[in-house]
């Protein structure tokens, strides 16, 4: 659980003493620090941190503050904080950039919050075509790849095209997804993802990495291109 509430923005000592505070309810400080084995002035200088974000509280009696994890709804409001100011720098972002700006537009994102990036785009488009699908997705996203999954499949009018491979991977497991195959030659890591007028290719091979090609022209050829081969492909 360490790892999760990292992910969320807590540092590795935070999440530690909070987890500490979750399994023994009301605590003194002096007593969070023996049991985590973190010096006593580094415990109460976290303990303010988790106050201020509002994930503990404390009471005092005789004096003494005792702590104790506040509901764990909390944790959400803290994402939705982070999610508040994200959404209003991406307007303030927006507006600094050239309005006279054309595309094509090229872009490369490395790494998972690469890949992150794109499924968060692609979740809002209505339209997804997919051309060498490898399932990999379910090894470098273990977490959430399934959560994104079936948010395009109940949203998104998707059709996909894989190699025979692909059928050994969770994938297969989401019924209202289209997918024909192609017959396995060799092993090609690269998916392409068309959506709106862009382009996505995607390498999930050792660090991922993702290149985005905006473009009308380009999408619309690449539409064509998957629609002569999903003809061909089979069931």
């Amino acid at each position: 659980m360490i790892d999760k509430l990292r992910k969320i923005g807590l540092s590795e000592k935070e999440s530690l003493i909070y987890l500490q505070l979750v399994e023994s309810g009301e605590s003194l400080a002096n007593s969070i620090a023996k049991r985590t084995g973190t010096n006593r002035t580094v415990t109460y200088n976290i303990l303010q941190q988790l106050v201020e974000k509002g994930l503990i509280s404390y009471i005092k009696k005789d004096g003494k503050r005792y702590y104790q994890a506040s509901s764990f709804d909390s944790l959400y409001s803290n994402i939705k904080e982070k999610e508040i100011i994200v959404f209003d720098l991406i307007k303030e972002l927006s507006s600094l950039g050239s309005k006279n700006y054309s595309p094509p537009k090229v872009e490369i994102f490395e790494g998972l919050a690469g890949i992150r990036n794109l499924f968060q785009q692609i979740v809002k488009s209505k339209e997804l075509r997919v051309l060498n699908a490898t399932g990999l997705i379910f090894e470098n996203l273990k977490y959430e790849a399934g959560h994104i999954v079936k948010e395009i499949e109940n949203k998104i009018d998707t059709k996909i095209i894989a190699n025979e491979y692909m059928k050994n991977t969770p994938l297969v497991s989401f019924k209202k997804l289209k997918i024909r195959y192609l017959p396995r030659k060799v092993d090609y890591y690269a998916t392409t993802f068309i959506f709106n007028e862009i382009i996505a290719i995607q390498l999930l091979k050792e660090k991922p990495i993702v290149i985005k090609i905006e473009s009308k022209d380009i999408a619309e050829g690449y539409k064509i291109n998957f629609d002569l081969l999903w003809k061909v492909a089979k069931k």
